[in-house]
Order: C-alpha cells, then sequence, then structure tokens
C-alpha cells in the first residue's frame, strides 16, 4: 500500500474516489433519488446572468451555488431563482433545503428567504465564518 499527496489530482482520480464513495452510499440510501438541478437568467445571446446549482437528494434540496451577476444583483432575481428552486424540490418531494455561504457573501440574503442559521464555523478559511442554513419547504 503506498500514500500519495498530490495537488493536482486527475479527473480519473476524482471519478475513483467518487465511484468507491457513491459504490459505500448506495448500501444506505438510494442514490437514484439524488438529482441535480440548475436554474439559471440568460441574456439574448445566451450568456449567463445568474444560477443556482445544487441537488435533491431524498426530502433535501442542496443549494451548491447561487450568483447573480452585478448588473442584476438587487432587482430579485436571486429571490426568483431561490423561490423557483424550492418550488421544482417540492415537486421532487423534499420538505427541506440547505445552503452554506461565507461571512462575506449572502448571509442575511437567505435569511429573508425564511433560511435559519444552524451552524457556524469560525475562521473558515483564515478570518471570515462559513454558515450554514436550513429550512422548512411544508409552509
Amino acid at each position: 500500500m503506498q500514500l500519495t499527496v498530490t495537488a493536482t489530482p486527475s479527473q480519473q482520480d476524482l471519478d475513483e474516489v467518487k465511484a468507491g464513495l457513491v459504490s459505500f452510499n448506495s448500501q444506505y440510501i438510494n442514490m437514484d433519488e439524488i438529482k441535480p438541478i440548475g436554474l439559471f437568467f440568460t441574456d439574448e445571446k445566451h450568456n449567463k446572468l445568474a444560477g443556482l446549482t445544487g441537488s435533491t437528494a431524498g426530502n433535501w434540496l442542496r443549494i451548491d451555488m447561487l450568483w447573480v451577476s452585478d448588473t442584476l444583483r438587487g432587482q430579485g432575481v436571486g429571490r426568483q431563482l431561490i423561490q423557483a428552486a424550492e418550488q421544482e424540490a417540492r415537486k421532487r418531494g423534499c420538505l427541506y433545503a440547505q445552503v452554506d455561504t461565507a461571512s462575506f457573501q449572502a448571509r442575511p440574503f437567505y435569511e429573508k428567504q425564511g433560511y435559519q442559521l444552524r451552524l457556524t464555523l469560525e475562521n473558515y478559511p483564515r478570518v471570515h465564518q462559513r454558515y450554514y442554513l436550513t429550512k422548512s419547504l411544508l409552509a
């Protein structure tokens, strides 16, 4: 057995570790329930102006990334993306949603959308905080 440390894992490295994890996890959860979700605002040339990506897994929506371009920020676009993602998640049977964000990002925005702080990691990555928030989709 040999330990390798690298700052540049190959796509094959990543795929092999993911396959191993999926194989293990599939003993405990239905991996077919994990489905990606993406919502995007584009201009007439199909350039992305805003977007939300994540997944639904069982009864949870997981928001991985939410981005709104500077030109659209403050116009309700982020709110529209969240609402549309939550609506799609409900159609998929989700009861809850989760997201994490950094202290220099969007905690107040998520709280305005009904998300509640569950956990804070201090000094992440050095001088900031990482916030983990959840929301019930039952209402």
